[in-house]
């Protein structure tokens, strides 16, 4: 009988060993994860911060630009000498 118990209890480390490595496997895969996710939201605010700094310099570059004025008062004749076009609303 006692062979028996033996034999159940080692069949029994044997599972909780497997166990063990299995949730051990899921811990790596989950830290790689949230890893990763780190990653791509870092990566995401460099990449907004990218955006807000071009809309920012767009804007300025349009607001600062006061050629759009000179090309809508000359004449589309004009416009096309200077080898531009000329966009009245």
């Amino acid at each position: 009988m006692i062979p028996t118990y033996g034999r159940v209890l080692s069949v029994i480390e044997k599972v909780l060993q497997e166990l063990i490595e299995e949730y051990q496997g899921v811990g790596k895969f989950l830290w790689d994860l949230v890893e990763g996710q780190e990653k791509n939201i870092a990566q995401l605010k460099r990449i907004g911060a990218a955006v807000k700094q071009r809309w920012g310099l767009k804007k300025g570059e349009i607001k600062g630009d006061g050629d759009d004025k000179k090309r809508s008062k000359d004449s589309p004749r004009k416009s096309q000498e200077k080898g531009t076009l000329s966009v009245s609303y």
